[in-house]
């Protein structure tokens, strides 16, 4: 143990106080929900459930979700988190509560005896069954109840309460309690098998911090007085045996962990007040304090998530997560010494680290402590270093060798070639040294020394780098967006000579190039001043095709000011932001941000790989080491998943795939979610809303949050598609379709309802149209026939009155002429012609009336017929007495309404005139209720026998009325009383 520690001491005394590594630090600034955190928990589709004092937090990777007592828990402090089955989980909480989340969506668990114990723990053991450790004591989980399990004699003791924590191994639960919680540890521990339902063993006073299952073999007690192992075989006798780790565990001594972890490499983790040990199975310790990255020392527990992370909890300040163990940082690699300049030897692990401003030089072996170099020879102050097969070292306009002698540890440094005109204001700019041992430098000319031999060519611009490519062509960017091609050959003559093989501009687009280097496959990488990477494919010397990669493509900064191509032909880009990996696969760019996912944001100006492929990385702020080769994740890969889902501004219980939604539930909100926390920086979502009329996807971004605002009713799937830029994932994709359903007045029942009714009433309408028509000529057909009715009786009128009145004159006169040859009198046959013919006039008169037009209104016919009945009873010496309304209404009535109502009342006249040989009528008009009402009553004889069948003139009077739908009634009142009453005409 003594003497790894004296080997640590050697190699911690350059590195201890001054590496950094690169965490992640979550706060509630970033969304935690407190800054004091107890534990994490990860479901099987990768998120984070961090326990706080202020609530539960749920990580996806792009959003922090909290639930504490303002949002539906029962009690802020979450003590557990299991998973019960495919979205669902329990949140158990520091109260007599349970609740379940089920697709994001709080349940109450409530047992059929409505009991539930506070519980601290709940673990899911190899038996299947779930045991409860709560306050009230042990408890397991039968179908919906808790049952406690009695402890036997530690029932009695009252040592059974207060239990904290415990794991399983064969079988056994090995459980922690502390009944009074009076301090911070727990002072007993009992193992309780539940295979055979009974305690086996129980030791008090033991004072520990935490209980670990160490790779399912081991159980470790972490106590106030150090780490210990329980003897497993102990427990069966009854018994708990403690035995002290042995020294090949490489534990510090005097450590006093809070919290022991093992994680998938099979690393001890140790948690304790002072920082965090990681210790390799072969002893290599690291310590983790604030010095080099934590955010306090003081931390409680460690968690390795599916990805290999690194989480470390403390109850101060938050969270923090090692994203990277391999990525260092070295703000100072030796105190006082500034590193200027890096390079590494080909095909070697060694690397040279020149610190320019005071002239030192480190030399860093793999495993070996770092070895200082002395300066002998001149002075050349800051330079750039060429590494090659032979050593260079560029400055101003002079060019020098360099020999390390490692006996004497002398850096020793001569003259190579200095430019003949010292009035040139020019200087080496960059240099290299390509696999014919050939020196190229480039100033504002390209040089190349063959042996002897400097060949000189001319660049027309300002050029920052050059490459040789794996054919020995030396390739030149200018700033004048011009790529020269040269090669070194020898001529006729036999002399090597430099030559331009090909110039491209026309074919380029604008770049402004900065940096450039050759990949395995012969194309050029290009790094520019605004535009990003910019990847030319070549055909021998042909240029097919240019490619370019950006911001947009998760590139840390378009700036690129330097490039590497390492033997697997992966670029290695330096920006002002960072250093970024890129490789390309399936078609398309895959760039990983190196320092800025690990929140290292340096500018950085040079890479150099070794043998082994680690890369030493020199910024601007210090210097970096990086391993390339990163853990196996165990074949664990992301899903992208619809989390909530937001109608307008209220969360749905339930919104599942499909789902038919009302017409103004058309504000919609999805939120998406890809679990992955090696960089969350680096994933990108994209999505297309099929239905929607564009069939175009949108520009991948980090939003993971998709919405749509009055989407029209339709059936749509919304395809969303998640990106990893670091290459780690292949792309995952996910759909959720769903309806939008058209309003009621929209919907095909209802538009089926409104063609069934525009189609009836367009039958209602054409029928009433033909109706009418057919109405129409109805009812001219019946005018006519009215017509020729009324002509008819017309004519059948004159026939039967003036014919027969005809008739009789005709006869009288052959009388009267017979009379006058036969001188007999004649003054008889004279009266009676006169007679017929006052009478043929009366009825010619009447005739002429019933057919006027200007006669056809109610108020006409009743003055002729009072006039009639005045002027008739008059003549016959009949007093006539006629009581009417004041105003009768000029309505118009039929020319047969007229007719039959006058003919009515001439007859009963006539019988009175006739037969009642009365001296006074008294004619009755009345209208009310759209009847007519006529009453003829005399003071005569009546009529005789009312019973008597009625004569031809009481039967056309009852026939009559009849027609116009009337009624006629005739009674013995001091006389006879003709009572009509007939509905007027509408």
């Amino acid at each position: 143990m003594h003497r790894i520690a004296i080997v640590l001491a050697c190699f911690f005394t350059w590195t201890a106080n001054a590496q950094q590594y690169p965490f992640v630090h979550y706060t509630p600034r970033e969304g935690l929900a407190d800054n004091r955190v107890r534990f994490i928990f990860q479901d099987s589709k990768g998120k984070l459930y961090i326990s706080t004092y202020g609530g539960l937090s749920i990580y996806d990777g792009t959003r922090f979700t909290n639930y504490n007592t303002n949002n539906g828990l029962a009690a802020s402090l979450v003590n557990a988190v299991v998973e019960m089955g495919e979205d669902s989980l329990w949140i158990v909480q520091n109260a007599n509560k349970i609740h379940c989340l089920v697709n994001g969506r709080l349940k109450e668990f409530i047992p059929d005896d409505h009991y539930t114990p506070i519980i601290n723990q709940l673990v899911r053991c190899s038996d299947g069954n779930y045991y409860a450790l709560a306050d009230e004591g042990l408890f397991r989980l039968e179908g919906r109840r808790f049952r406690k399990i009695e402890l036997n004699w530690l029932q009695k003791n009252g040592d059974a309460a207060g239990l904290v924590t415990g794991v399983e191994l064969n079988k056994k639960l090995f459980i922690l309690s502390n009944p009074g919680f009076l301090s911070p540890y727990a002072v007993n521990l009992f193992v309780y098998d539940f295979a055979q339902n009974r305690l086996l063993g129980h030791k008090s006073n033991i004072t520990a911090v935490s209980i670990t299952n160490i790779d399912g073999r081991e159980i470790w007690l972490s106590t106030a007085a150090g780490v210990y192992k329980i003897d497993d075989a102990s427990t069966i006798r009854d018994s708990i045996i403690l035995q002290p780790l042995p020294a090949s565990y490489h534990l510090p001594e005097k450590v006093i962990p809070r919290s022991v972890y093992r994680d998938r490499q099979h690393n001890t983790w140790l948690a304790t007040q002072s920082g965090v040990y990681r210790i390799k199975q072969d002893g290599e310790t690291t310590r983790f304090t604030v010095e080099n990255g934590l955010n306090t020392n003081a931390q409680n527990a460690i968690f390795q998530d599916y990805e290999n992370n690194m989480w470390f909890i403390n109850e101060e300040t938050g969270l923090s997560k090692l994203p990277n163990q391999l990525l260092i940082y070295y703000p100072e690699i030796m105190k006082g010494f500034h590193v200027t300049d890096i390079f590494v030897a080909p095909y070697s692990d060694s690397v040279w680290l020149y610190d320019g401003y005071h002239r030192r030089v480190l030399f860093v072996e793999k495993n070996k402590q770092p070895v200082e170099y002395f300066y002998k020879g001149p002075n050349p102050g800051p330079s750039q270093f060429v590494s090659g097969y032979n050593q260079f070292m560029l400055r101003g306009n002079s060019i020098f060798h360099w020999r390390a002698d490692r006996e004497s540890r002398n850096f020793n440094i001569s003259p190579f070639y200095t430019e003949a005109d010292s009035s040139t204001k020019w200087e080496y700019l960059f240099g290299l040294v390509d696999k014919n041992k050939n020196l190229i430098a480039l100033s504002d000319k390209l040089h190349v020394w063959s042996g002897d031999t400097k060949l000189v060519a001319a660049l027309d611009y300002f050029t920052d780098k050059v490459a040789v490519d794996g054919k020995g062509r030396i390739w030149a960017a200018t700033r004048g967006n011009k790529l020269n091609c040269f090669g070194v050959s020898r001529n006729k003559d036999g002399k090597i000579q430099l030559s331009l093989l090909r110039t491209y501009s026309k074919e380029l687009p604008f770049m402004s190039p900065r940096s450039i280097i050759a990949d395995k496959a012969g194309n050029m990488w290009i790094g520019t001043r605004d535009h990003g990477l910019a990847l030319l494919h070549f055909d021998d010397l042909i240029l097919q095709s240019v490619q370019f990669i950006n911001t947009q493509d998760g590139l840390s900064n378009n700036f690129v000011n330097y490039l590497l191509c390492d033997d697997d032909n992966t670029i290695w880009a330096c920006t002002p932001s960072g250093l970024d990996r890129i490789r390309k696969g399936n078609n398309r760019f895959f760039v990983e941000n190196i320092t800025r996912r690990n929140n290292f944001y340096f500018p950085m100006s040079k890479v150099q790989e070794t043998k082994s492929g680690r890369l030493w990385i020199l910024s601007t702020a210090g210097l970096l080491t990086y391993d390339p080769v990163r853990q196996q994740v165990n074949d664990w890969k992301p899903r992208l998943e619809f989390t909530d889902i937001v109608i307008g501004n209220a969360q749905q219980k339930v919104l599942k795939p499909g789902s038919e939604l009302r017409y103004y539930q058309n504000n919609l909100g999805f939120q998406l979610s890809a679990p992955s926390f090696i960089d969350e920086k680096q994933t990108r979502f994209s999505y297309l809303l099929e239905g929607s009329g564009n069939e175009e996807w949108s520009q991948p971004s980090g939003n993971a949050t998709i919405n749509f605002v009055n989407l029209p009713p339709g059936e749509y799937t919304l395809r969303a598609k998640a990106f990893f830029l670091h290459g780690q994932y292949p792309e995952l994709a996910a759909s959720f379709p769903f309806t939008v359903l058209p309003p009621w007045w929209q919907t095909w029942w209802f538009r089926l309802i409104v063609a069934i009714l525009v189609l009836a009433l367009v039958f209602l309408g054409l029928r009433f149209y033909i109706n009418r028509k057919l109405e129409l000529q109805r009812m001219t057909l019946e005018k006519k026939q009215a017509i020729e009715k009324e002509r008819t009786r017309i004519a059948t009128d004159m026939h039967d009155d003036l014919g027969a009145g005809l008739s009789r004159i005709k006869f009288l006169s052959e009388t009267i002429g017979m009379k006058k040859q036969q001188h007999l009198p004649i003054e008889e046959e004279i009266d009676h012609i006169r007679t017929y013919s006052h009478e043929m006039i009366d009825k010619m008169g009447e005739i002429v009336w019933a057919l006027n037009e200007k006669n056809d209104t109610l108020w006409d016919l009743l003055s002729y017929t009072r006039a009639y009945a005045v002027e008739y009873l008059e003549q016959n010496g009949i007093a006539c007495h006629v009581v009417e309304p004041d105003a009768i209404p000029q309505r118009v009535v039929s020319s047969e309404f007229r007719r039959n109502i006058y003919l009515t009342v001439k007859e009963a006249l006539h019988n009175v005139v006739k037969h009642a040989q009365a001296t006074d009528v008294f004619i009755s008009i009345d209208i009310a209720s759209d009847r007519l009402n006529i009453q003829i009553s005399d003071n005569g004889k009546g009529i005789d026998k009312p019973g008597r069948s009625a004569g031809n003139g009481l039967l056309n009077m009852h026939a009559r009325i009849k027609e116009l739908r009337g009624q006629i009634d005739f009674v013995n009142r001091n006389g006879t009383l003709v009572d009509i009453a007939v509905p007027l005409d509408r």
